[in-house]
């Protein structure tokens, strides 16, 4: 994905079968000692309009919206989140996300 970090903000965040998952309100990169340089999206959406990271590692921009290939499921059930100051998130932050997307936090 080579989309610049501000352009994203703002767009709407699907699910791997193109289900609107919610808005990206921000982006973050990881700690340096996580190999993960896509960063993660801040997105709001759903009745509650709670606020997950969602891993962008194989996102795509697909008709405008952003496309990651996790399922809505998995995104709503990513652990929430207070809005950062800044755009880097904490080691346990990172580690956390990569973890619930991926398993485990890629060492670089």
């Amino acid at each position: 994905m080579n989309t610049p970090d501000d352009e994203l903000v703002g767009r709407a965040l699907h699910a791997r079968d193109s289900q609107l998952v919610g808005r990206i309100t921000a982006v973050y990169q990881y700690p340096a000692d996580i190999h993960a340089p896509a960063g993660v999206a801040a997105i709001s959406g759903g009745l509650l309009r709670r606020s997950h990271l969602v891993d962008l590692e194989e996102a795509a921009v697909v008709d405008g919206a952003l496309t990651v290939p996790h399922d809505k499921h998995t995104i709503n059930s990513a652990p929430h989140f207070t809005p950062l100051v800044g755009d880097m998130l904490s080691d346990r932050d990172g580690v956390t996300v990569r973890e619930h997307y991926w398993g485990a936090a890629q060492p670089a």
